[in-house]
């Protein structure tokens, strides 16, 4: 897990996920074992899952979530939401 020093900036993103529904229990629990996901909800609407990752790195975050989660079985497609930070 990674975890911020003080003064160290945390990148956020979201991920979107339309899912198989026999597999939604599979991956949840599959979701839990990749590093940075700090949670996963299944939600409505015209996606399956909402899920949050966490780490001091942008790009290790969006290639973890492609290669980690995307490439899970039942996941059909995935839409990556990167926040910025307004305030800087």
């Amino acid at each position: 897990m990674a975890l911020a020093l003080p003064g160290e900036k945390m990148e956020i993103i979201y991920i979107l996920a339309k899912v198989d529904a026999a597999h939604v229990e599979t991956i949840m629990k599959d979701l839990k074992k990749v590093e940075g996901v700090k949670f996963a909800h299944a939600v409505t609407g015209s996606y399956d899952l909402l899920i949050e990752m966490k780490g001091p790195s942008l790009a290790k975050l969006l290639s973890r979530s492609i290669k980690e989660i995307g490439s899970l079985e039942g996941i059909q497609s995935t839409e990556t939401l990167v926040t910025i930070n307004l305030d800087d």
